[in-house]
């Protein structure tokens, strides 16, 4: 674990602006009149932040090659005790901090909510291959803190909505099954290597939902608590993915016999994207006439 993942997985040790100072973070500050969208940049790959409490939330745009975004939404939500779940930033303004060289663009980017029940904290580590490569990385360090004197039963659930092309032709599949949910797969329609993969490193997911928009989105938010249906597939379509992760987070301080953490669940995923731009078929066909053209006028020209 590098320095900046520990900041993030153990700011909850230290006060907030101590830990960070120590650390040497640059703090963006996270109030209603602050800043809500951040900007991430790297090789070539460009994705978008929405930290606050209107508009598309959590991550809603990320491109390669300078082009079209491929991603509507990934955002989280949580249930505490089997009440009905909520998105995260329902917990109280977000803290944001750049954990990147403070004279380059943000890739390294920090995000706190908390209140007197929890805390949950997102890393965000974007890696681009290159201006021209069309393929793009990025990192999630998730940590949820149980902050009460009692244990708790957490769910923490994942949704994603990326659209590749925006065509809504896209299809998805979940690997690994119920209790051991390990990544997904999600693929564009047409030609073309073009797709997005997840994996989660730990702790693999419960439960996982594929399914079409906006379905997931609004059992999510049905008022209701709501356990993902661990179906694998979908699409074609405009499809989306979903993982839940459940656990019993003991009170606040508390450790094991090895001195870890018992009242945290840290979560750590791996996102790859690649976009590679294929010529629709009339601009081939144009291509190709063009090709026979300048064959033609080069065997005249040696006739």
């Amino acid at each position: 674990m590098n320095q900046t993942q520990e900041v993030v997985f153990r700011v909850k040790r230290l006060s907030l602006s101590a830990a960070l100072v120590a650390s040497g973070v640059l703090f963006l500050p996270g109030n209603a009149k602050a800043q809500e969208v951040y900007t991430m940049s790297n090789g070539g790959s460009t994705a978008t932040v929405n930290v606050g409490n209107t508009g598309v939330l959590g991550m809603n745009s990320w491109s390669v090659l300078g082009g079209q975004n491929q991603l509507n939404q990934q955002w989280f939500w949580y249930s505490v005790n089997g009440v009905a779940q909520q998105p995260i930033n329902a917990i109280g303004t977000a803290s944001v901090f750049n954990f990147s060289n403070p004279a380059s663009p943000i890739d390294n980017l920090g995000v706190v909510y908390q209140n007197a029940q929890l805390s949950v904290q997102i890393q965000y580590v974007l890696s681009g291959a290159g201006a021209s490569s069309g393929n793009a990385d990025m990192m999630e360090y998730i940590s949820i803190v149980n902050n009460e004197a009692a244990p708790i039963n957490l769910s923490f659930y994942q949704y994603s909505n990326f659209n590749l092309f925006q065509n809504s032709q896209n299809s998805v599949s979940i690997s690994g099954s119920p209790g051991a949910y390990t990544g997904a797969l999600q693929t564009a329609g047409g030609p073309g290597g073009n797709g997005i993969a997840e994996v989660i490193e730990a702790p693999l997911a419960n439960d996982a939902e594929a399914g079409t928009v906006p379905t997931t989105f609004n059992e999510l938010n049905s008022g209701s608590y709501y356990t993902l249906n661990n179906n694998t597939s979908a699409g074609p379509g405009d499809v989306t993915w979903a993982f839940q992760w459940n656990a019993t987070l003991q009170a606040n301080g508390s450790v094991d016999q090895y001195g870890n953490p018992t009242d945290t669940l840290d979560i750590t995923k791996d996102k790859g994207l690649s976009i590679q731009l294929v010529p629709e078929p009339s601009t081939l066909a144009f291509i190709a006439l063009g090709i026979s053209a300048l064959g033609l006028s080069l065997r005249r020209k040696s006739a």
